[in-house]
């Protein structure tokens, strides 16, 4: 039982965190404009649900998805599998969340929400999106390795939470909710491997969203689709 209770979550990773932040630079570097965007395109996704009209909301599950399939290819696929054999897993899984929210992005919109999930979904969004990144001043670690949205999974997935916790209801909030949680349990355990801090706000988020996908207020229905 000693021995069990000695091993750190880095006694599991495959890699260094120096290999790991040196390929996070490397991708920032190869599509350097998202990586600057990506702080005003969340801002833009922030004003899209908080407007709340049909089309925004279409709008902005369409980017989300595509988000998806493009981490998908650019880092998943392309960087991260060549030293952690074990992500391959998960590339079906992303691949089926972005065709899903794309798929929610078609769907006609739910009228009823529930107020403390809407405000709960935008504070993740806002994470997710533009504090997030912000994490590299508590690692070991330069700008050029800072983890935006739009090109790496942990960001993305705090933001997915919020946006479906924002935007969806019922049936298909409860499909949209464990993929991105079960990312958010795998990369904040692997942020914690890497010595970051950043890994506990990550599971703090998934733990959020969790909370707020109890019926903890009561349904409103509202023109908008907002509360």
């Amino acid at each position: 039982m000693d021995v069990l209770l000695s091993y750190h979550p880095r006694d599991l990773l495959l890699f260094s965190p120096r290999v790991y932040w040196a390929m996070v630079a490397g991708n920032n570097d190869a599509y350097h404009l998202l990586a600057w965007l990506a702080p005003i395109t969340g801002l833009g996704l922030l004003w899209l649900l908080g407007r709340g009209k049909q089309r925004d909301r279409r709008v902005a599950f369409a980017v989300v998805g595509v988000a998806w399939w493009f981490v998908t290819w650019s880092f998943l696929w392309q960087e991260y599998r060549s030293i952690n054999w074990a992500v391959t897993w998960a590339i079906p899984l992303f691949v089926a969340m972005g065709a899903w929210l794309l798929l929610m992005a078609a769907l006609p919109e739910q009228r009823a929400c529930r107020p403390h999930r809407f405000r709960l979904g935008m504070m993740l969004v806002l994470w997710g999106t533009l504090l997030h990144p912000l994490g590299f001043l508590l690692d070991d670690r330069s700008l050029e390795a800072a983890d935006t949205w739009l090109l790496f999974p942990e960001p993305l997935a705090i933001t997915t939470l919020g946006l479906v916790l924002a935007g969806l209801q019922g049936w298909r909030l409860a499909l949209s909710m464990p993929v991105p949680l079960l990312w958010s349990l795998v990369g904040g355990a692997t942020l914690l491997g890497l010595g970051s801090p950043v890994g506990w706000a990550v599971l703090a988020c998934a733990g959020a969203a969790v909370v707020g996908w109890l019926p903890l207020s009561p349904a409103i229905q509202n023109q908008r689709g907002t509360c």
